[in-house]
This record gives structure tokens, C-alpha cells and sequence, in this order.
């Protein structure tokens, strides 16, 4: 550790030994120092009350580092026996013993302090009120010390139990994860496991039976592989904001402009908003991949029954219907689902650049999603002309 280091370290340290409080105490006992030097006792009396004095703030400040019974007792010792001797103004220094006490929560021992020590300004003929206004002073520290010493103690105890909640959380979501996967996964593996097991003995007796069965194996896992990219899917939902916001730094990174056009504000369902996410994740990768645009645009849609995104572009529009490149996965989906509305269609390079992004399923999966919230879904050429246009509209009930 270097010197810097141990300077900061010691300043933090002295730091939390001697707060305002502390020096408050601080000023008092100076004051009454120097009242007591006015007041032109023996020099004997000058000389030993001063490095006492002295002595019990730092035992103050020892017993608060310290919090060992003895250094306590000491302290005590040493303010109440200053001012037996030394005469009533010494009882300022009362407070370090009674702000130990309060900050240990002995109530009774600072009452008891505070008692002792204005008994003692009255045993040297102090006046009534003097000793009624420094016996507050000497209580107050005490009382506030034992006030702030409830509030750290709840203050700990809150982070405690947040930090318990918080532990708790991720416990309930690792064991609703595992029950979800068991629910999807368990029920699936086990048929697969005794379909294998019957078409393996069916083989060589019945092969039209086992080739029966291997499809009914070949369905089962299909259908398990959709659940549980179904469960992944909601498992990491994507944000609308969130997405807008890295599809325009996106694009911005590869120097095509991007228009947003969005309300200041909007409160949708969260499965609207996380297919209206996956669009335009799904819209903006296509463009970045396969468009080759200049500009492209993002406008978000809210009415009171729905919602819609649409992503433009003004770069190479759909594929052609026609030719080898219709069929060979790069035209965009087909079949049943691969449009949930009218005029979809899908661009060069769409299904090849949008099925690896979120989902797995391309256009296929919006579709499917749309589908599933009773949404639309068009994907082709831009109504102008040129260009691509990728738009899903979900009613809000």
C-alpha cells in the first residue's frame, strides 16, 4: 500500500471516529478549558486539568474504535473524576461517555451519567439552571447517538433483507426455469425414449409399423424443439425502446441513416412489445445484411386497438417469384405461416439473413408470432416502388 494509500485510509478511519458530533464535543471541551483557565486556579490545577482533559477525548475516540468494556469504564471514570476535582464546568466532558453509551444502546447508563454528573455541578454549588442547561447537553449527545445507532441498525437490516429477497428472487426463477424445461422437455424425451425402444424391436418384424413410429418420433421432437425455443424466446424478451435504440446505433455504424418516427411514450402488453421488438430486430438485420440501402426508416404506430411497427428501406427490393433462386431458401418463406397477411413476400437473401436472428425462425417466426396475438405481418416492395417494407400490426386486445 502506498503512503497516499495509508493517508486515506488513516483520514477515513479518523474520519468516522470524530464526526460533527464529535467535534461539537470538541468545542465544548475547549470552551470549558478555557473557562477554567480564566477562572485562575492553583497552576497545579491548570497544569493537570488541561492534558485530562485531553486524555478523556481520547479515550472517547478509543472507546468508539475500541468498544471494549473497559475502555468504557475508563472514560466514565475520567470525566466524572475531572470534574469532582476540578470543579462543575468540567461536566461538558460527560458527553463522550454518554454518546458511547447511546450509540451502545444503554439507555440507563446514560441517564445515569448524566445524573451523576449534574450532582456533582450542584455538590460544587453550581447554579440550578447552569446545571440544567449543561446536564441537557450532556444527555442530548447520548440520545442522539442511541437514535442514530437504531437507524444504522435498520438500515443494515433492510439491505439484509434486501439482499435476501434478491437471493430468493433468482432462487424462484432458477426453479421456475427448471420446472418449465422439465414440464416442456421431461414428457417429450420419455415418448421419445419408448418409441426408440418399440422401433428398434419393430424393425426387423414390422418395418412399415416402425417406419410408422419414426415419424410419430420424428412429430414429438419437432414439436418439443418449438416449445422450448418458444420458452427461450420468452425467457429473453426483448425491449421496443431497447431495440430501437441499437437498431439506429446500428445502422448509424454502417453509414445508412435512420429515421425513427415513435411517440414519446407507450405502455403495451409485454408479449405486443416483445414481437414488436423482435421485428424490428428482425427488419434491421436484414437491412444491414442484404439491402444494400442508403436510408431506412422506423415508424412506430399506437392506436387505442393496436399497435404496429414498420421498417422501410429504399435499397434492392424482394426477390423475383420466378427462377432458381426461388426455391433455393433465399426468397423468403413459404408454406403455411409464412405470411399472416396480405402481400407478403420476402426480399433477396431474407430468409437466409433473417433466420438466424432472433428466434431462429425468420420471417417465419414473426409470422408465427403475429399469428398466435392475432396480428398481420407484410413483408415485399415498397407501395412507391424499390426498396423493402417490413410491417406487423397487433391489435391491443
Amino acid at each position: 500500500m502506498s503512503l497516499l494509500s495509508r493517508w486515506r485510509a488513516r483520514r477515513a478511519s479518523l474520519a468516522g471516529l470524530y464526526d460533527v458530533r464529535s467535534l461539537l464535543m470538541l468545542l465544548a471541551t475547549c470552551l470549558a478549558v478555557l473557562y477554567h483557565v480564566a477562572l485562575r486556579p492553583p497552576l497545579w490545577s491548570q497544569v493537570l486539568a488541561v492534558p485530562w482533559a485531553l486524555g478523556v477525548v481520547a479515550l472517547g475516540g478509543l472507546a468508539r474504535a475500541r468498544p471494549e468494556r473497559h475502555w468504557y469504564v475508563a472514560l466514565v471514570a475520567a470525566a466524572l473524576t475531572l470534574e469532582a476535582w476540578a470543579g462543575w464546568h468540567w461536566m461538558v466532558l460527560a458527553t463522550w461517555a454518554t454518546r458511547i453509551a447511546g450509540w451502545r444502546l444503554r439507555g440507563k447508563e446514560v441517564a445515569g451519567i448524566t445524573a451523576a454528573a449534574c450532582l456533582l455541578a450542584l455538590a460544587h454549588r453550581a447554579d440550578p439552571s447552569v446545571v440544567v442547561v449543561l446536564g441537557a447537553f450532556v444527555l442530548l449527545p447520548g440520545l442522539f447517538a442511541a437514535q442514530g445507532r437504531r437507524t444504522a441498525d435498520l438500515i443494515e437490516e433492510l439491505r439484509e433483507t434486501r439482499r435476501e429477497l434478491a437471493r430468493l428472487a433468482v432462487v424462484e426463477e432458477r426453479n421456475r426455469i427448471a420446472r418449465d424445461l422439465h414440464d416442456l422437455v421431461g414428457h417429450s424425451l420419455s415418448v421419445v425414449a419408448v418409441k426408440t425402444e418399440l422401433t428398434r424391436r419393430l424393425v426387423a418384424v414390422d418395418p412399415g409399423r416402425a417406419e410408422t413410429e419414426l415419424a410419430d418420433i420424428d412429430a414429438v421432437v419437432r414439436r418439443a424443439l418449438a416449445e422450448v425455443r418458444q420458452a427461450v424466446t420468452n425467457y429473453r424478451q426483448p425491449t421496443l425502446a431497447a431495440e430501437i435504440s441499437g437498431a439506429v446505433s446500428a445502422t448509424r455504424s454502417a453509414d445508412i441513416p435512420c429515421e425513427v418516427t415513435i411517440p414519446d411514450t407507450w405502455d403495451l402488453p409485454v408479449p405486443v412489445e416483445g414481437l414488436l421488438a423482435w421485428t424490428v430486430r428482425e427488419g434491421v438485420t436484414n437491412i444491414l445484411r442484404h439491402s444494400r440501402a442508403r436510408t431506412c426508416s422506423i415508424t412506430l404506430t399506437l392506436d387505442e386497438r393496436s399497435a404496429g411497427v414498420e421498417i422501410r428501406d429504399d435499397g434492392e427490393g424482394p426477390a423475383q417469384p420466378d427462377g432458381p433462386a426461388a426455391s433455393d431458401g433465399r426468397s423468403g418463406p413459404s408454406g403455411p405461416g409464412a405470411s399472416a397477411g396480405p402481400g407478403a413476400s420476402a426480399r433477396p437473401g431474407a430468409s437466409a439473413g433473417l433466420s438466424r436472428a432472433g428466434g431462429g425462425n425468420g420471417l417465419v417466426g414473426l409470422s408465427e408470432r403475429a399469428a398466435a396475438l392475432g396480428g398481420t405481418i407484410t413483408a415485399g416492395e415498397r407501395p412507391e416502388g424499390g426498396g423493402f417494407r417490413l410491417h406487423v400490426r397487433v391489435p391491443l386486445t
